[in-house]
């Protein structure tokens, strides 16, 4: 079963950038510009992980995460991808979504890291996968 990535950024580049590093490790990529596109994405077919920036057009990653989090039977983890540092992350970090962050630019090892840390959790136990990366 492969490992499916929904990765949101309104940065064209930056979000073709991150595809590959994914798609050369073998994950199934797909893509969306923003939070709004995302979440109906995700409600079309979950994704395993959710990889999104924070400062987007069409509902920004808080808009994004708060709704995920209201949807029934499903635990979707959410890792930011930021330039943006305003001290927000407290308040999405409360969220039991949200898996970490990871600031821009990225590091195509980091990245890869800890989507590899979260895949081995949800292998384990996907139902009550909980996240420790910060």
């Amino acid at each position: 079963m492969s490992f499916k990535i929904l990765v949101v950024d309104d940065e064209k580049d930056l979000r073709d950038l991150i595809c590959y590093f994914l798609k050369r490790e073998n994950f199934t990529v797909e893509t969306a510009e923003n939070g709004k596109d995302a979440f109906n994405k995700i409600k079309e077919g979950r994704p395993d992980l959710v990889i999104s920036d924070i400062r987007m057009p069409d509902w920004d990653g808080f808009e994004l995460l708060s709704n995920v989090s209201r949807l029934e039977n499903q635990f979707v983890p959410v890792l930011f991808i930021s330039g943006y540092v305003g001290g927000d992350e407290a308040e999405l970090k409360k969220n039991p979504h949200c898996m970490g962050f990871i600031s821009k630019p990225i590091s195509k090892t980091k990245l890869i890291e800890i989507v590899k840390e979260a895949q081995a959790k949800q292998t384990i136990s996907p139902l009550n996968w909980q996240p420790d990366h910060e």
